[in-house]
């Protein structure tokens, strides 16, 4: 075993301590993929190249979110099937299956319209309102909620789907940034940039992701010498633990199907209780912390020392 990844000798008795250690010891395995339900939605685009571009983003989103999910819990609304009546059916069925600690994201790419009072995502046949959305997303269960609006006129949903379990990511600072904007593309580049990891865990936050996208979006207004048309905004306060991707060069320890079953079970249950931070009192918080990092570390530990006897029986 490397030097730096040795287990500390000795018991520390104050629980910051121990979770500093344990901390210490996941520094030397990623941790494996956390699970997320997703909707996409590619919206009308109009215009053939709007079309494509929706599209390429749409299709990206779905296999970026492959990283940090199984297919089962992604869906893809493209085409003739991103209609508002298959959309609110979708949203329907989740609010029957999701449970409190689950975790839902919704991206709504394409096109908005806002007429001083009412928001509406394009699609084809009726569009859908940005008052029915909240209202269906209100049905659901779950208190970890991502919906990100890449379009013109998205800052309008930033009023109408407010709420303490859901993180809202809108192109637009209000409803009267009506331009074509930048910001998709950006986003989806965004979620498989190095650039954007700065923790450096391999993952990547919807706060990293919003942050880089930003910056994006500012250098190429600048380079184009045009004014901004777009502002994006993130409101919610959880966007930093919110992973919505891993990079695919991230490198994942080889365990056994029951080690990755464990080690994925432990994860998800240490990012929903970081998630539930805010609900919790400081001691009850790290009390289930530090049991949970305990029990990922000792995993870690085995998985490596599994891996170096692996390596030592095989070598000549």
């Amino acid at each position: 075993m490397n030097s730096a990844c040795k287990r500390p000798s000795t018991v520390m008795p104050m629980s910051w301590q121990k979770i500093a250690a344990s901390m210490f010891l996941l520094l030397c395995a990623v941790t494996a993929r956390a699970e997320l339900n997703v909707l996409i939605v590619e919206g009308l685009g109009g215009e053939a190249a709007y079309q494509k571009q929706f599209n390429k983003e749409a299709t990206a989103l779905q296999t970026v979110s492959l990283s940090v999910t199984s297919a089962e819990h992604v869906q893809l609304l493209t085409g003739a099937a991103a209609t508002r009546a298959n959309i609110l059916a979708v949203i329907r069925q989740l609010a029957t299956t999701l449970k409190v600690e689950d975790r839902l994201v919704m991206y709504l790419i394409g096109h908005g319209s806002y007429d001083g009072y009412t928001y509406k995502f394009n699609l084809p046949g009726t569009d859908l309102s940005g008052a029915e959305l909240a209202a269906m997303l209100n049905m659901i269960k779950s208190e970890h909620q991502l919906v990100v609006a890449t379009g013109s006129c998205s800052g309008a949903l930033q009023e109408s789907l407010k709420n303490d379990a859901r993180i809202v990511v809108t192109a637009t600072r209000t409803g009267n940034e009506r331009n074509i904007t930048q910001f998709g593309q950006y986003f989806v580049d965004a979620l498989a940039a190095t650039d954007a990891d700065t923790d450096k865990n391999g993952r990547i936050s919807m706060q990293e992701a919003f942050d880089l996208t930003s910056r994006k979006v500012k250098d190429y207004y600048q380079a184009e010498s045009r004014l901004a048309t777009e502002h994006a905004q993130l409101s919610g306060s959880r966007a930093a633990l919110f992973n919505v991707s891993q990079l695919p060069d991230a490198q994942v320890m080889p365990v056994n199907a029951s080690e990755s079953a464990r080690r994925e079970q432990l994860t998800s249950e240490i990012d929903e209780l970081r998630l539930r931070k805010e609900s919790l009192s400081e001691e009850v918080y790290l009390q289930q912390l530090e049991a949970l990092l305990l029990q990922l570390a000792e995993l870690d530990v085995g998985v490596q020392a599994d891996s170096v006897n692996a390596t030592s029986e095989a070598a000549p």
